[in-house]
């Protein structure tokens, strides 16, 4: 059990959730979130936004269990189950990162762990998202070239020709361009899979994933994919 130590608005129906757990994590892991006893049935799953005094999330309020998590208060109690799952390899010298929606999540902690082992190192953070949001707040206390676009498809504007190496989250439809779009310029991807979790640690098979080299869990072998590897992107 987890205590709350800060909880707060970034956008419209987003919000950040400092925790006290104190654990090892990487970039691109997951925990499964919750702050109830019987219902909802299951857990939320949710990437890791940052690792501060604890381990923080940003999370975005779509349903029953969000919203129980978005109304905790300082010093409230919740459940913490992981880390679960793959990382985004930091040690990098140039990145692009797209991301859509709450997709945008974990590209934080991994600027922040870049960072680290290659301060000089040419990041790049693409996000698209509604015309009323601006989960850019989010990413203003990292040294990343934020390129920010309000409707449409942020595909639309991002530089394929110039990033060999390209991480993404968010919805399918977005990772698919992203892929797509990729493989015409030869750069390589990486696709975190954003797929309902049952329980996180590969048992439901909730999660699984057609992949050239066989079906695949989500979040045990995974959510980190090779965007060559997934069938149908």
């Amino acid at each position: 059990m987890s205590k709350v130590l800060e909880n707060k608005n970034v956008s419209k129906d987003y919000f950040i959730l400092r925790t006290d757990l104190k654990t090892k994590v990487y970039p691109g892991q997951f925990f499964m979130l919750r702050a109830w006893d019987n219902f909802p049935t299951l857990s939320r799953p949710v990437s890791v936004y940052d690792v501060t005094d604890g381990v923080d999330f940003l999370i975005e309020k779509r349903g029953i269990g969000t919203e129980i998590i978005e109304k905790l208060k300082i010093g409230d109690e919740i459940k913490l189950y992981g880390p679960y799952g793959n990382m985004f390899y930091p040690n990098v010298d140039e990145l692009a990162m797209i991301g859509g929606g709450v997709g945008v999540a974990p590209f934080h902690y991994l600027i922040k762990e870049i960072r680290k082992l290659k301060p000089k190192a040419s990041l790049t953070l693409y996000i698209g998202e509604q015309e009323d949001l601006e989960l850019e707040n989010a990413f203003l206390d990292v040294d990343v070239n934020l390129i920010v676009k309000k409707g449409g498809y942020i595909t639309d504007i991002v530089d394929f020709k110039k990033h060999k190496l390209i991480y993404t989250c968010g919805p399918e439809i977005m990772m698919k361009k992203v892929v797509e779009f990729a493989k015409v310029h030869g750069s390589k991807t990486y696709v975190s899979l954003e797929k309902r979790m049952g329980c996180g640690v590969g048992a439901c098979l909730s999660c699984t994933c057609d992949t050239t080299k066989g079906r695949k869990r989500s979040c045990k072998e995974g959510p980190i994919f090779k965007g060559e590897e997934l069938i149908g992107y």
